[in-house]
């Protein structure tokens, strides 16, 4: 009993995971963060560096929200 429960837990957990990223795809870039999210599509920096910075992309995001 306690082996069908855990595998309905983890199926209903995983079905939840499904549904919200379906969701997520299809919810539109809002418009005041459309700028940002172009640059990010076109960023290269990781390939170069090694990788990116958490907070300079923060500050920058802030810095276009003003």
């Amino acid at each position: 009993m306690g082996q069908i429960l855990g595998l309905l837990i983890f199926l209903v957990l995983v079905g939840f995971f499904v549904i919200i990223s379906v969701l997520n795809k299809k919810t539109p870039v809002p418009e005041s963060c459309q700028h940002a999210y172009m640059e990010a599509q076109s960023c290269e920096t990781c390939a170069v560096s090694g990788g990116c910075s958490f907070k300079e992309a923060i500050d920058m995001m802030k810095e276009i929200k003003k």
